[in-house]
């Protein structure tokens, strides 16, 4: 695993996992569809949520991230 404290204090964190089908077919989907540059937020969503299945996708996704503090969303 490898660790990262930006400038900000975000923590960045690197790690590799291993879906296997029957066990982890929501998470498999989750990843399968999440839109391009939308991964680590709905991984974040799902761990808070405890299921991938809890986890909405943008309808619309532009190259441009959400600032979520402007939304009162901390994270």
């Amino acid at each position: 695993m490898a660790n990262e404290v930006r400038a900000n204090g975000n923590l960045v964190i690197t790690v590799r996992i291993t879906l296997q089908p029957g066990r982890d077919d929501d998470l498999i989907e989750l990843v399968s569809h999440a839109p391009r540059g939308a991964l680590a937020g709905l991984i974040r969503e799902a761990m808070r949520n405890g299921s991938a299945g809890k986890v909405s996708y943008e309808t619309e996704w532009t190259a441009t991230p959400l600032e979520m503090e402007s939304l009162g969303i901390e994270l």
